[in-house]
């Protein structure tokens, strides 16, 4: 029986406990319908009261106690039957029953699901859930000493891990730490000693050693913005959710108020969306009839770029953000589009209610960025407003120029030979730049003001045309064209010009009536006059008297002097002045009138290094150190830079006058030696000064940057390959090891200023045939615990010599090899223990442990652990070994206290970051495992294999050719064999951006005068056109097959020269603001490549020099080679070409083997620089016409100096160097160090 009510009681807890759930399930659909419905309020009620009901009827059960409430849902009827049945069936309910879901004021509508209390008597105290021995754990691991480790949460109980051992085996293959994880810690830092200690939630640390307190443990932020799971919802921001929902619906206010967003986000939002029935932006009454309609936007800064967008009147977005997506479809210089006007009316549209209603029937819009709107009336638009008919008189027609112009079989002899289009073009150049002058008396306009555009407008549409039928050939007269297209006729029924009329523009306005009945009464003249030559000759230039002469600048500068020159007297021009150039005389004819000679001493200000662009790492090692100050130490050429990360400073150590070839850092931090190699000198250089350039090794002070001692001025021949200090003794000893043949090491007392032992009657090699190559000796180091103990590595060996009684003796039976050598031992470290670490060109690394009868022995070799070359080694603190493959680009880690096992963490680095030269810890003793690399490709990186690794210095990775400085900005642009071009700006001493191109790099030049594009030339004949704002490609132009070596803007902007290595010299017409060019023809003339070229102030000539050293000159307008004597008195806008009379003083004074290889005059014409093949530098007065002239010189790059230039207000000199790939720029200042304001007041 008893069983029989057990199965019973049991059968109904388990048909109630579905029921439950059913009625959970009913529950939560009914409640997302109830949020819809507007009888919301009485539906509730009724639930209110179906669960009372059924509240009750469960605590009447008495096998249902601990049960929840009843799930059948009756009707009102059953319930109401159900509580009329006899009391003595039914059980009393309990007295101390407590709803909580008694409704108050707002709390009538909240939707928590019903819950019931009641007064039970206590229960016994039990276990927390999560504490007993066999309970599962949910606990959270990170790792030591990274806060950005996002952690690992794994259930923790003895079933899974036995013991601690086996839960830290697992840990390891979990988290990567350099020895394994030997020690689990709490965040309090306490030691966690078994499984059982562990707590349910809480987070952990595992560690290989010391636990690290001050890292804030899961508090980074890994969440992405730029990723949701949830599904995207139509509709606009919820901080615009007040414009969408309309107020005086109280539907809305009441969703708003029952369903707020802070409890049922997805409902809510949902329902906000649902309400939208139209965009805000736009009038209701407008929407209803709206249709997207395809409008066509031009920018207002490229006229040529267009794009259709196709605009939806009923979009969720504002018109601000319709706008700003408008940015990415044109070209602009201010983006994004912050308005936009009309093209026909130049009005502006600020809402979706314009643009549908009020501009409807109008199809074309102008988008503006930040820049105004350049007003303009679009060829063929007319104006509706009135007041456009009051337009000022400085507007011209286009149309009616176009249309004024004969067609070919109306062209006349004159006409013919220039060109119908050409003609307008012309005409709108003249008129582009220059204006009518207002007068008091009111002038009545050549033409109505119903379609007038202002001067300043857009280049008319021109066909494409040949260079030869659109300009003038070269044996056409630029005059006697001018000439044939002065005339004008009149119509004399209309009053307007006839077609073929050329419209003049003149400093005084003239009435056009009066005009056309002058030369009315002339041509009467001309009919009845017998000769007519003379005739039309004076009606020209009666014509001419009456408005401007329109003939180009260069003719007009040429016939102005031309006519100065008839009514002075004869003058004796001055004698030509010559000059040995590479063994040939060449002579230079000075100016008309000689000017003022000037002295022959050095200019007053002097070049100063500011910052060194870029670091090497292509062809060195060893180079990069961190210094205890936490300043970057590194080499550039001649230059020692000392580089402060957080203050942005660099500051340099200047002693030295060739290229430094290796590095040495004392134990202390305070003192550094740098060894240089023997300069390439003429053997025409003077004993003193050839004994100053050649191989030596200085020391100096990283405080002060003075000099401490200079060793070895005659003892080394070549070089110095490598440096070390000793350690044990407070680095008294430097070693010193020479790269000559002989590989002489030395070990000096440099306090003492003398060698203390050398290897003169051993060298490297024992046999003479193994002492061929310079290059054998790679790197050496002291022993860090043994003074009488260096290591050197190199070229097929590894030799350990022992320093006893003053003598250097290497020990034969350390650093054997178990078989076959490695063609390189490229990089030595040494571990805590002692051993010493090697890594080879076969990308091993070896580990060599000193044993008993302390030799050198072969205990570890990682085989093959990088592709090819190990590059560097470098031992942390904790044990861990870095390693660095140039090649794969790579860096591992390994486990010492291991077996140098690897940790399983590797980088790898980018192609266009290169590989990894040299490692350098950035704070020695911390944990966190920061690091610097140089690369090589002439990158510095900081960063770890626990975070990302950002660019600390960037550069050029192979020769460097091309430099051009912005006509009004601080800023300048390089370009090179590596395919980069790369944008400066010098005040900050920052990349401002960076290209790839396709082909090598060779020159490049800012367009004048507002440097908004770069022109860059490549090594396949190729010039293509960047902005200069972002580096963005706009066009390039395949000239040919050749090199193209030099190219330069005129003054003006409107020309561009280019030279080839083809011998000849392209010209071409620039137009749209530099986006379009059209070749004009080509100057031939020169035996060799174009090297430098220069275009003159009004750019009716050009200069140019060749590989071979000529200097010739040539006229733009005929487009052919003129004499040295036309361009005597020619002002020129920039000087680079090296040959010249203005620059003659520079070539006396160069020896033998030296090469002026570039050039560059400031912009105030005061100062001139120049650049040699052997990397120095030198500062000349302007005009430089003295054969003695004085110079002030410094070298600092490592071999030619490729390309120099000041910047825009003669401030700085940039310079680039060629194999060093590295960029300087100078300041100028006197003799006490200081800055010039101005640079005309310093000289």
């Amino acid at each position: 029986m008893r069983i029989a009510i057990f199965f019973r009681a049991h059968s109904q807890r388990k048909s109630e406990a579905m029921n439950i759930g059913k009625a959970r399930k009913q529950w939560r659909r009914q409640k997302a319908l109830l949020e819809a419905n507007s009888h919301f309020k009485q539906l509730h009620q009724k639930r209110k009261a179906a669960i009372l009901r059924l509240s009750n009827h469960r605590m009447a059960t008495p096998e249902s106690d601990d049960l929840g409430y009843q799930d059948d849902w009756e009707d009102e009827e059953e319930t109401d039957v159900a509580h009329q049945q006899p009391p003595a069936i039914r059980r009393p309910p309990r007295e101390e029953v407590e709803d909580d879901y008694e409704p108050r004021g707002d709390a009538m509508f909240d939707l928590t699901p019903p819950q019931v209390r009641r007064n039970l008597p206590p229960a016994p105290k039990q276990q927390h859930p999560r504490q007993g021995k066999f309970t599962t754990k949910v606990v959270t691991f990170y790792r030591n000493g990274d806060k950005h480790f996002k952690g690992i949460t794994l259930p923790v109980s003895i079933r899974n891990y036995s013991t601690m051992d086996v839960l830290k085996h697992f840990l390891t293959g979990k988290v990567a730490l350099s020895y394994g994880v030997r020690k689990i810690y709490s965040l309090s830092g306490l030691e966690v000693q078994a499984i059982e200690d562990f707590v349910d939630g809480r987070a952990y640390v595992c560690s290989s050693g010391k636990f690290s307190d001050r890292t804030p443990y899961g508090r980074a932020d890994h969440t992405n913005s730029y990723w949701s799971t949830e599904k995207p919802m139509k509709g606009v921001r919820g901080s615009d959710r007040n414009l969408i929902i309309n107020e005086s619906d109280p539907t809305n206010n009441v969703l708003i108020e029952e369903f707020p967003t802070s409890r049922f986000g997805k409902f809510a939002r949902r329902l906000s969306v649902n309400a939208v029935t139209q965009n805000p932006s736009i009038e209701p009454q407008v929407a209803q009839w709206a249709k997207p309609r395809v409008i066509q936007i031009v920018s207002n800064t490229h006229r040529a770029s267009r794009a259709k967008i196709l605009i939806n009147p009923k979009t969720s977005q504002t018109f601000d953000d319709v706008l700003k997506d408008m940015s990415q479809a044109i070209m602009m210089h201010n983006p994004p589009v912050r308005k936009l006007f009309t093209w026909r009316t130049e009005d502006e549209v600020l809402s979706f209610t314009q643009l549908f209603r009020d501009f409807k029937d109008q199809s074309m819009f102008i988008a503006c960025g930040y820049e105004p709107l350049k007003r303009t009336s679009n060829l063929g638009r007319q104006r509706d407003e009135a007041d456009d008919l009051n337009a000022s008189a400085d507007r011209i027609v286009m149309d009616d120029i176009i249309d004024d112009y004969p067609k070919p079989s109306q062209r006349g002899p004159s006409m013919a030979k220039v060109g119908r289009y050409a003609m307008m073009y012309q005409d709108w150049k003249r008129f582009k730049d220059k204006r009518w002058k207002k007068e008091e008396e009111t002038v009545q306009p050549a033409y109505p003001a119903r379609s007038m555009i202002p001067v300043r407008s857009r280049e008319p549409p021109l066909p494409p045309m040949k260079p030869r039928k659109a300009f003038l050939s070269n044996s056409q007269d630029s005059a006697t064209t001018d000439e044939s297209l002065e005339l004008m006729d009149f119509e004399e029924e209309t009053g307007k010009p006839a077609r073929g009329v050329r419209i003049m523009e003149g400093r005084m306005p003239y009435n056009l009536r009066e005009s056309k009945q002058r030369l009315l009464d002339k041509r009467i003249q001309i009919q009845n006059s017998p000769d007519l030559s003379q005739s039309e000759d004076q009606v020209e230039e009666d014509h001419q008297g009456s408005s401007k002469n329109t003939k180009p600048q260069g003719a007009r500068r040429k016939e102005k002097k031309h006519t100065k020159q008839q009514h002075q007297p004869k003058k004796f021009l001055p004698a030509p002045m010559s000059v040995e150039v590479h063994g040939q005389l060449r002579e230079f004819l000075p100016p008309s009138e000689e000017p003022k000679k000037q002295p022959d001493s050095p200019p007053k200000k002097k070049l100063k290094l500011e910052w060194v662009y870029g670091y090497r790492g292509f062809d060195m090692r060893n180079n990069l150190y961190v210094l205890p100050s936490g300043e970057l130490l590194y080499t550039v050429g001649a230059v020692a830079i000392l580089y402060d990360r957080d203050l942005d400073e660099q500051r340099h150590y200047l002693g030295h006058n060739e290229d430094i070839q290796s590095i040495a850092v004392h134990p202390s931090g305070t003192y550094i030696a740098t060894g240089q190699k023997a300069g390439q000198l003429p053997d025409s250089t003077p004993s003193d000064v050839a004994a100053c350039h050649c191989a030596h090794v200085r020391v100096w002070e990283v405080q002060s940057l003075c000099t401490h001692a200079i060793l070895g001025l005659e003892f080394f021949s070549e070089g110095i390959a490598c440096l070390s200090f000793s350690n044990e003794n407070d680095g008294e000893w430097l070693m010193a090891v020479e790269q000559g043949n002989d590989h002489v090491i030395s070990v000096w007392q440099w306090k003492e200023d003398c060698v203390y032992s050398k290897s003169s009657d051993y060298t490297l090699y024992d046999a003479a045939s193994n002492q061929a190559s310079s290059d054998a000796v790679v790197c050496g180091a002291f022993h860090p615990f043994d003074d009488t103990t260096m290591v050197i590595a190199g070229r097929q060996h590894l030799y350990f010599w022992t320093l006893t009684d003053n003598r250097l003796v290497r020990d034969k039976r350390s650093g054997t090899w178990d078989g076959e050598k490695p063609a390189y031992v490229t990089c030595i470290e040494f571990s805590h223990t002692g051993d010493v670490l090697t890594g080879d060109s076969n990308g091993s690394i070896t580990v060599w442990e000193k044993d008993t009868d302390f030799t050198f022995k072969l205990r570890y070799m990682v085989q093959h652990a990088h592709e090819r070359s190990v590059f560097a080694l470098c031992m942390l603190d904790d044990g861990t070994l870095l390693s660095g493959g140039g090649l794969d680009r790579r860096l591992l880690a390994w486990d010492s206290h291991s077996g140098y096992t690897s940790s399983k963490v590797e980088r790898l680095f980018p192609e266009n970051a290169g590989g990894i030269r040299t490692i350098a810890p950035l704070n020695p003793g911390s944990p966190d495992g920061l690091i610097a690399i140089g690369t090589t490709r002439n990158h510095v990186m900081e960063g770890s294999l626990q975070t990302k690794f950002k660019y600390v210095l960037q550069g050029h990775s192979e020769e460097l050719w091309s430099l051009a400085a912005h006509p009004t900005k601080p800023v300048f642009a390089t370009a090179g064999y590596d395919q980069h071009v790369i944008s400066w700006r010098a005040d900050v001493h920052r990349c401002s951006w960076k290209v790839h191109v396709e082909k090598c790099c060779v020159c490049c030049a800012f367009s004048q005068p507002s440097g908004n594009v770069l022109a860059v030339g490549t090594t396949g004949g190729r010039f293509m056109i960047h902005s200069s704002e972002d580096g963005l490609h706009i066009t390039s132009v395949q000239l040919g097959k050749e090199q193209i070596d030099v190219i330069q803007y005129s003054s003006d902007g409107s020309l561009l020269a280019l030279g080839s290595h083809d011998h000849c010299i392209h010209i071409f017409s620039v137009m749209d603001e530099g986006h379009v060019y059209r070749k004009l023809g080509v100057l031939e003339g020169h035996g060799s490549f174009i090297t430098h070229l220069d275009w003159s102030d009004d750019g009716a000539y050009l200069q140019s020099v060749s590989g071979n050293y000529d200097l010739l000159f040539w006229d733009i307008d005929n487009l052919q080679r003129v004499k040295a004597g036309t361009t005597r008195d020619v002002e020129w806008d920039t000087h680079s070409c090296i040959l010249g009379y203005s620059v003659l003083g520079i070539w006396p004074g160069q020896d033998k083997g030296t090469d002026v290889d570039t050039l560059a005059r400031s912009t105030k014409n005061r100062m001139l620089v120049a650049g040699n093949n052997i990397g120095a530098i030198s500062a000349y007065r302007y005009p430089c016409t003295s054969y003695k002239a004085r110079s002030t010189d410094i070298k600092h790059h490592s071999s030619h100096v490729t390309a120099i230039d000041f910047l825009y207000n003669d401030h700085y000199v940039i310079t680039a160097g060629g194999h060093d790939a590295v960029i300087m720029q100078f300041t100028l200042v006197d003799k006490m160090g200081d800055k010039f304001d101005n640079l005309a007041d310093s000289l």
